[in-house]
């Protein structure tokens, strides 16, 4: 689709309106002939506006007002001419219908803002034909181990305990390096406290520790228990 230029635009939108609102085009023209000559391709009406308003013309939120219809396409054919529309690839098919469509509009405003709902149209149908295209989407449904709290911020975090993956071997050895019989093999006692001790009374082992050890395989073995829902 061939790109209309800004002046063009700009001398169709002038063409009977009242001189304040000409007075503002010339503004917006200015602006955007500015930012194009900057290089910049940044023809957001949040910028055009902001940068008009500075030199007394309409500001971002007059805009956005369904009023300043003619604001915007003037805008957008700035976006055009300074190449923020994509070029279409070498080989791509043209879209002859819309071409042909948009040629049979004599009026250039008109035209433009024809163009400006094309385009849009062709945008939302590509975001639905890229949504289409990742609709199989899959859940994974299992359990996953530990718990789940929120945050003070409202994030969901998993929490895993100490035990979560210990294998069956693994407890094994844990519940024999506190079993009494080992620790009369070595020579060793378990205090009152939980602590490890030699035949001397020499502390070898901290307190809690056969407690900690107890605790970790009583978790373990009832985290691993099968559910009766999963026996199913």
């Amino acid at each position: 689709m061939s790109v209309i230029q800004p002046d063009e635009v700009l001398k169709a939108l002038k063409d009977g309106v009242r001189p304040r609102k000409q007075r503002n085009l010339n503004i917006i023209h200015e602006v955007c002939a500015e930012l194009h000559r900057l290089g910049s391709r940044d023809f957001s009406l949040a910028t055009v506006g902001r940068i008009s308003a500075r030199h007394h013309g309409v500001s971002k939120g007059t805009l956005y007002n369904k009023s300043s219809a003619e604001f915007r396409a003037l805008i957008q054919a700035w976006a055009a001419h300074a190449g923020e529309a994509k070029p279409e690839l070498p080989g791509s098919p043209k879209p002859v219908a819309e071409e042909e469509f948009l040629h049979r509009i004599e009026d250039p405003a008109l035209r433009t803002l024809m163009g400006i709902i094309v385009a849009e149209r062709n945008r939302l149908r590509a975001g639905i034909n890229t949504l289409r295209a990742h609709a199989n989407i899959i859940i994974d449904r299992r359990t996953l181990p530990g718990g789940f709290k929120a945050t003070a911020e409202g994030e969901i975090v998993q929490v895993l305990t100490a035990t979560e993956g210990l294998l069956p071997i693994e407890r094994e050895a844990l519940k024999k390096a506190i079993s009494p019989r080992f620790l009369e093999q070595e020579g060793w006692h378990e205090g009152s406290n939980g602590e490890i001790r030699n035949a001397k009374g020499r502390k070898l082992f901290e307190v809690g520790f056969a407690t900690a050890i107890r605790k970790l395989i009583s978790t373990s073995a009832h985290t691993h228990q099968p559910s009766k829902q999963n026996e199913r």
